[in-house]
């Protein structure tokens, strides 16, 4: 009889690295390539880490932008944000080196902006500025605000 092996059991931070290192070399062949990979990790992985969801969405978000897929997109946005908490608890590093790369709030404003949603466009605002995302987010939420 053989010896059944053991799957590979990697730690969070591996399996991010993994993730960030698949996708930018998807992403190499443009942002269909890149959705691509996502959507193959989001299928294939249903025991991934919740903060590691929080990258894959995040990532997920631009890439549907930059291809078209704008119902995807929405809803990567809204995952991205739920997985968000989970990322800062258990991957606190990683997700403070992330922050200046973070895709789903502008993702998730301009969606919000275009469709007429400015009341969703200023929550958007609001949670980046939180975050410490910067004046942008700030300057855009004043600029929203004159449209409402």
């Amino acid at each position: 009889m053989s010896k059944r092996t053991d799957p590979c059991r990697k730690r969070p931070n591996e399996i991010l690295a993994d993730l960030l290192e698949g996708h930018r070399v998807a992403a190499l062949d443009g942002p269909d390539q890149a959705r691509k990979y996502l959507e193959r990790v989001i299928d294939g992985n249903r025991s991934l880490p919740n903060a590691s969801k929080f990258f894959v969405y995040d990532l997920l978000a631009e890439a549907c932008a930059r291809s078209g897929a704008h119902e995807r997109r929405d809803e990567a946005v809204a995952l991205a944000r739920r997985y968000l908490p989970f990322a800062q608890e258990d991957a606190e590093r990683e997700c403070k080196a992330y922050l200046p790369e973070i895709r789903c709030f502008e993702r998730g404003i301009a969606a919000a902006v275009d469709g007429g949603d400015f009341e969703q466009a200023l929550v958007l605002c609001e949670e980046a500025v939180a975050l410490g995302l910067g004046r942008a987010y700030e300057a855009k939420a004043q600029s929203i605000g004159r449209m409402v």
